[in-house]
């Protein structure tokens, strides 16, 4: 087993773990960062640590990225939650469900660029082949993010086509009636936002700009969710 195989096996034993997934160039690892930014700024001490495995020439995700958090200073709990983002490539299909197991939460993103549809199916009809199961049971957290909002109206889907995207993929009315709630987002957007607000000073973490509250907030909910059933079983 290699050393970055062992590492998601060890943290999966550990808090709670939440997956990012979908295809390669999607946003997954901008959302992470993004996240992880955040956290940063607004509680540093929560923030344990944040690991990118890259190739540096291209700045795509090579095995996956990592990061890890606690439930902020105070708790006592030594509580944490690990974020982890999957290749989005063809040939780290194996290392994809290496990363996914163990999980708790998934956080689905979807490029909204219509031309890449077929590439979003497959990474649908993937993910539903390995966890079916687990998200018809609701075993599984889940939120869906539509990324790229920013791009011209006429060359990209809507929330009101991810159902159509679920249903070519082969997933049942049901689920897709759970999950029919979609965020749209721009991992762009937020970015140029936070830039924005951070360089002007002007940062207020219940104001956070609209932008980079749409990244945010998904993330919150599945993690919200999580605890509130880990709860229920205690």
């Amino acid at each position: 087993m290699s050393q970055e195989e062992e590492l998601v096996f060890e943290e999966a034993q550990k808090g709670i773990k939440i997956v990012f997934w979908g295809p390669t160039l999607a946003g997954k690892t901008t959302a992470l960062s993004l996240f992880h930014a955040i956290k940063k700024k607004e509680d540093p001490e929560s923030v344990y640590n944040f690991l990118k495995l890259e190739d540096k020439a291209t700045e795509r995700t090579i095995g996956f990225d990592q990061a890890t958090f606690g439930l902020g200073t105070g708790h006592g709990t030594g509580f944490k939650y690990h974020l982890f983002t999957t290749p989005g490539q063809d040939r780290f299909k194996s290392m994809r469900k290496i990363v996914v197991n163990g999980l708790h939460g998934l956080i689905v993103v979807i490029d909204s660029e219509s031309a890449r549809w077929e590439e979003n199916k497959d990474s649908l009809t993937e993910l539903f082949q390995i966890l079916g199961e687990k998200l018809y049971n609701r075993e599984v957290k889940m939120a869906i993010i539509l990324n790229k909002m920013d791009l011209p109206a006429e060359t990209r889907i809507s929330a009101a086509d991810v159902g159509r995207l679920m249903l070519e993929a082969g997933i049942s009315d049901k689920l897709r009636d759970t999950f029919a709630s979609t965020f749209e987002v721009s991992c762009l957007e937020a970015l140029e936002a936070l830039k924005d607000a951070w360089g002007k000073g002007e940062w207020n973490p219940k104001r956070r700009p609209q932008p980079v509250q749409r990244i945010i907030q998904p993330i919150q909910m599945v993690i919200r969710d999580i605890l509130v059933s880990e709860l229920r079983k205690g």
